[in-house]
């Protein structure tokens, strides 16, 4: 922790708004080839094992690839998987987790961001909302300061550090340096070691403000599922729409001046 610099209040406590699908769903992110008829192959080989699927997405292209997140139903989710072969790869799965409308899902999170009360509901609903957005199951708001102190502002974990003394090349500061949304493998110093020992070690995601905010979200996977450019895009939003917020709480209010008739 920097000369002078003291933070006494405890991060923000989150609560995830989690969003359950109904009994027996699980949610499925598959890459499979991208080229006319590879969607159809797969929906009629879990078709064929009595799995429905219930609502699609894709979420990414990759060069000759794309990444599609499945709604999944049926007693033999788990055989159909294990029998795709070059069909597909699964690149996760999340029982009774719901794949939302994004529209309404990304609707539903500026709201809650926006109606907060003050500047510490603010970042404890900015990170509620972006973990109801994508699946994540940690994650955190930090503010840097002095150059290189993250003071935790809200997480959804408890024992997370008040502060850290930041190492100034994390993943953290590379984002905060570019502007740009960064992932990466857990297991790689994207922040600093008291703060990635409190995480779970999976793929995470490091979502910046704009320049000059020094505001940045981190969400953490247990799996090592990478985020997809449809969520950082989603996330990058979300967070500018809070730094906006923040901006309006932050900003003083300007009285209006009362005219007395003959004066």
């Amino acid at each position: 922790m920097s000369p002078g610099f003291s933070n006494s209040q405890a991060p923000a406590p989150v609560q995830p708004r989690r969003i359950r699908a109904p009994r027996g769903t699980e949610l499925v992110r598959l890459r499979l080839p991208d080229r006319p008829g590879s969607l159809a192959a797969v929906a009629a080989h879990l078709a064929s094992f009595g799995v429905d699927v219930l609502r699609l997405e894709v979420v990414d292209r990759e060069q000759n690839a794309a990444v599609d997140d499945l709604l999944l139903s049926g007693p033999t989710i788990a055989a159909a998987l294990a029998d795709l072969g070059s069909r597909a790869t699964v690149l996760a799965r999340r029982p009774g987790v719901d794949l939302r409308d994004p529209a309404l899902a990304m609707a539903e999170a500026c709201e809650a961001v926006t109606s907060a009360a003050n500047e510490q509901d603010t970042y404890a609903r900015l990170v509620g909302a972006a973990l109801g957005l994508v699946f994540a199951e940690a994650g955190l708001a930090c503010l840097r300061r002095d150059g290189r102190v993250l003071v935790v502002l809200a997480g959804s974990l408890e024992g997370l550090p008040l502060a850290v003394a930041g190492t100034g090349a994390s993943l953290i500061d590379s984002a905060l340096a570019s502007g740009e949304c960064l992932t990466a493998d857990g297991r790689i110093p994207w922040a600093p070691a008291a703060l990635r020992e409190a995480l779970p070690p999976g793929s995470v995601a490091v979502v910046p403000s704009r320049a000059g905010d020094e505001l940045v979200l981190a969400l953490v996977r247990d799996d090592h599922a990478p985020f997809t450019t449809a969520e950082l895009a989603r996330l990058a939003a979300l967070v500018r729409v809070a730094g906006q917020a923040l901006r309006l709480q932050q900003a003083p209010q300007a009285r209006p001046r009362l005219e007395v008739a003959g004066r």
